[in-house]
């Protein structure tokens, strides 16, 4: 059973993983566990979204803390079948943004969509901005990484791709800063793609995947799950992800 704990780092690069769940199943909508944590910062608390999985399929619930010991659970935020939810830092026209990923039943491919809020739980004006492109890294379907980061030049998303043979994939994606359901620039080659032997290898293999990223001292600390097994970490800067498009 999928379940979601903490692990703290000094440095950003050597960590430690507590001993007990933070977050783990509670009631029937999380039955067969919690799992693929997304974390936002805003206005000093911290909104973590995360999917659950029941006999009811899976979907989007979501978690508050100010201090990552007490934490308030806010329910489920996008229902079945959605997950890859990525909420921005901060409110665009005076609402809450996320991307999300609703899964498409077999009528085209799952592909990134956007959504307002003016609360965090009840979300509409849903728009799909995003579909896979026909080339290898994209061929089955398309998804939200990590949360959002604003730059100059607009909000860079780190997104994904599952491709040929099961690959998955991480892209750069911009929307603009005052309207994010329009594209800027989608990268048309990854940012990157299994290469190590810890990637191509291990419960599912060829898999690079995000949902955490942090801006710290100039530099961008890329945390991403390998083979879904282990947890990797790239860093980069602002400058190299604009210049990957």
């Amino acid at each position: 059973m999928s379940h979601i704990r903490l692990s703290r780092s000094k440095d950003g690069v050597n960590f430690t993983v507590e001993d007990k769940p933070f977050i783990y199943p509670v009631d029937e909508s999380e039955k067969y566990g919690c799992e693929d944590a997304r974390v936002t910062f805003i206005d000093v608390k911290y909104y973590i979204n995360f999917t659950v999985i029941s006999e009811d399929s899976w979907s989007t619930a979501l978690a508050v803390t100010e201090d990552f010991v007490t934490i308030e659970r806010k329910g489920i935020i996008f229902h079945p079948e959605n997950k890859d939810v990525a909420i921005f830092p901060e409110k665009v026209k005076g609402k809450y943004i996320a991307l999300h990923r609703p899964n498409n039943s077999g009528f085209g491919k799952a592909s990134i969509w956007y959504s307002e809020s003016t609360d965090l739980l009840h979300w509409g004006n849903h728009k799909c901005i995003a579909r896979p492109r026909d080339m290898k890294w994209e061929s089955m379907k398309i998804g939200g990484g990590a949360p959002p980061i604003k730059t100059t030049d607009g909000w860079l998303i780190i997104c994904h791709g599952k491709g040929d043979n099961s690959l998955y994939s991480l892209f750069c994606l911009l929307l603009d800063l005052n309207e994010p359901s329009k594209i800027v620039r989608r990268a048309d080659t990854p940012l990157l793609t299994p290469t190590e032997s810890f990637e191509k290898e291990g419960f599912f293999g060829n898999v690079v995947f995000t949902n955490g990223v942090v801006e710290k001292d100039g530099k961008v600390y890329v945390y991403y799950g390998a083979s879904d097994e282990s947890v990797g970490l790239a860093i980069t800067d602002i400058d190299s992800l604009l210049k990957s498009f």
